[in-house]
């Protein structure tokens, strides 16, 4: 279709929205359009509803995924435990305000740059049916030949909704990002042969191996563990190469976590997303290591992100990057004496080769007790998302 038609539509079928990820829906496409990624990262399948109000200068976009059992991600995310990521909801909303931007004909507005009060109080399940991204775009600013578009969003699975967004935004340039530099690598110590660790020596330990964490990411790295503890993703989704130092306070709950992976251009995410590392991943970086630190300071459950006050983005994690570290400050843990549940805040920080990616304030990871669905692919109840359920303790899925 041309741009002119592309611009009267207001619906997007599945076929639409794969040819636009795959750069071939428009035939005379303006330079610098935002684009969507391809493949596993595509967000949704297609546009129900778009509309933009000139006299108020704000509109509206609606986007749905329709869940499938068998996505990729179930497989990886958690093991023993499969539930969408809750990146990808953050991600969808930044996807849909680059769609609206195209739509709009904003070139090079194709910028995530943060996001602002983002809560998790549901999840999303392999037996799901519809995922309903709704983003109201509130305003679009202008500053010479920079622009940037803020919305606000919601997730909704089967018309229950899942997260809130207060504020996202996109746009033509970064942040201008602050003075900081990551702490520096400490010397990896001699890697001895991988074991499974008790439950006290991992407790203790002041750093974790690569093999360490992928054991953690598939339950067997302890040996004795009280019930559940916090599981890692694994394959594709687990975003940590080495945990470098990991310390707290047992009074106050404060604590430190310094991180690092490799980044190469041959990281499966850099084929669909060409050029950069979508944002969401660092952001779930971030999650990934706190619920880490629930699981090492001895919190028994099931880890979950549960959003975040601020993120501010200053620039994008690219191929030729190598060293990617994650700095962690442990602000806050809270027990619940009621349910046995554990809270964590953080502030952080991500680095692509010293300079500065993005900050995280206040995140939010909860560790949980009896609401791993353990059964899966079987559509029992623990397989449905929305409000978290929990189980009896000892009970059935």
């Amino acid at each position: 279709m041309t741009f002119e038609e592309f611009q009267k539509r207001s619906r997007f079928d599945p076929d639409e929205i794969l040819a636009y990820a795959r750069g071939g829906l428009l035939a005379d496409a303006p330079a610098g359009l935002p684009g969507l990624p391809g493949y596993l990262l595509l967000p949704f399948h297609e546009i129900t509803h778009l509309d933009w109000d000139e006299a108020s200068g704000t509109g509206v976009i609606e986007a749905v995924r329709r869940n499938r059992f068998d996505d990729w991600f179930y497989g990886c995310h958690f093991l023993s435990d499969p539930v969408m990521p809750g990146c990808w909801g953050v991600d969808a909303v930044w996807q849909c305000l680059k769609f609206f931007a195209a739509w709009r004909g904003l070139a090079g507005c194709d910028k995530a740059l943060g996001m602002e009060n983002v809560s998790f109080f549901g999840q999303i399940r392999p037996h799901d049916q519809a995922i309903v991204y709704r983003v109201e775009v509130v305003s679009v600013e202008r500053s010479g030949g920079d622009i940037l578009l803020t919305g606000k969003g919601s997730v909704c699975v089967d018309d229950v909704p899942v997260y809130t967004v207060a504020g996202a935004q996109i746009g033509t340039t970064f942040w201008e990002a602050p003075d900081a530099r990551p702490r520096a690598a400490a010397p990896a110590p001699d890697a001895p042969p991988m074991r499974p660790l008790t439950y006290d020596e991992f407790s203790r330990r002041g750093h974790l191996t690569r093999a360490e964490l992928v054991a953690l990411s598939r339950g067997t790295l302890v040996s004795d563990p009280p019930g559940e503890i916090a599981l890692l993703p694994s394959d594709l989704m687990l975003e940590i190469g080495r945990i470098d130092r990991i310390c707290a306070d047992r009074v106050t709950g404060e604590g430190e976590v310094s991180a690092s992976r490799p980044n190469a251009p041959t990281d499966w995410f850099y084929a669909m997303t060409p050029g950069f590392k979508p944002a969401a991943l660092s952001i779930d970086a971030v999650w990934q290591l706190m619920g880490v630190f629930q699981a090492w300071s001895r919190n028994a459950g099931t880890g979950r992100a549960l959003g975040f006050e601020r993120v501010e983005i200053f620039d994008a994690i690219r191929p030729e990057d190598r060293d990617i570290r994650y700095e962690i400050r442990i602000l806050k843990t809270v027990r619940s004496e009621e349910t046995g549940d554990a809270f964590v805040r953080a502030d952080a920080m991500v680095f692509a080769d010293g300079r500065p990616i993005l900050s995280c304030s206040n995140a939010n990871v909860g560790c949980h007790k009896n609401i791993r669905y353990t059964n899966y692919p079987a559509a029992s109840e623990m397989g449905f998302g929305g409000k978290l359920k929990t189980r009896a303790a000892g009970g059935r899925p």
